[in-house]
C-alpha cells in the first residue's frame, strides 16, 4: 500500500513539473520564462509607476502575483495575466481575500490593454518591438509602461532605476 502511494505521489509530481516545463518552454517563445522578482524590485516598480486609486494595473505574465499583491492596496482594479496553469492557481489561492484583483489565463497577445493606466512586464528583448506597438495602438497617451530589465527599441523612457525603466505611452 505504501510503494502504491508512492508511485501515485511522484506521477502526481512529475505531472506538475512536466506542466510546469512546458508552460516555461512556451512562455520563453512568446514572451519571457517565469523568473521571479524579488521585493525590492516589486516596491520600486511600483513606486516608480506612481500607482493613483483610480487606475487600472495590469501585469503581463504574473508569474506569482507577487507584483498584482504589491499593487492591490494602491489601485482601484489589479489584473494578472499569466499562461501558466500553475503559477496561475497559485496566485488565485494567493490574493483570494482581496476583493480588487483579478487574474485571468490567457495568451497575453489576445489581451485588450484599453483601459490599462499602468502596464507591468519583465519581457525578453526579442518581443519588445512587437510589444510596443501593441502598447502604443491599445493604451491611451499618459499610461505608464513599467519594464524590469529589458528596454523597448526606440523608445525613451521617461524614468530609470536600479534597471526598471518607466515609459509614458
Amino acid at each position: 500500500m505504501i510503494i502504491v502511494s508512492t508511485y501515485i505521489f511522484l506521477i502526481i509530481v512529475y505531472g506538475f513539473v512536466t506542466v510546469f516545463i512546458l508552460y516555461t518552454l512556451y512562455a520563453m517563445v512568446t514572451a519571457a520564462p517565469y523568473v521571479p522578482t524579488n521585493k525590492k524590485q516589486v516596491k520600486t516598480m511600483i513606486e516608480m509607476a506612481q500607482v493613483a486609486p483610480t487606475d487600472t494595473v495590469l501585469d503581463l505574465g504574473s508569474g506569482d502575483g507577487r507584483i498584482v499583491l504589491e499593487a492591490a492596496p494602491f489601485a482601484q482594479k489589479v489584473i494578472g495575466i499569466e499562461i501558466n496553469p500553475l503559477l496561475y492557481y497559485w496566485s488565485i489561492w494567493k490574493a483570494r481575500k482581496k476583493n480588487n484583483i483579478t487574474f485571468l489565463r490567457k495568451d497575453l497577445w489576445t489581451m485588450d490593454l484599453t483601459g490599462v493606466d499602468v502596464l507591468t512586464l519583465f519581457f525578453m528583448g526579442p518581443k519588445m518591438e512587437k510589444l510596443k506597438k501593441k502598447i502604443q495602438k491599445e493604451m491611451k497617451p499618459g499610461s505608464r509602461v513599467v519594464s524590469y530589465a529589458f528596454t523597448f527599441p526606440c523608445w525613451e523612457p521617461k524614468e530609470t532605476k536600479d534597471n526598471i525603466r518607466v515609459y509614458i505611452v
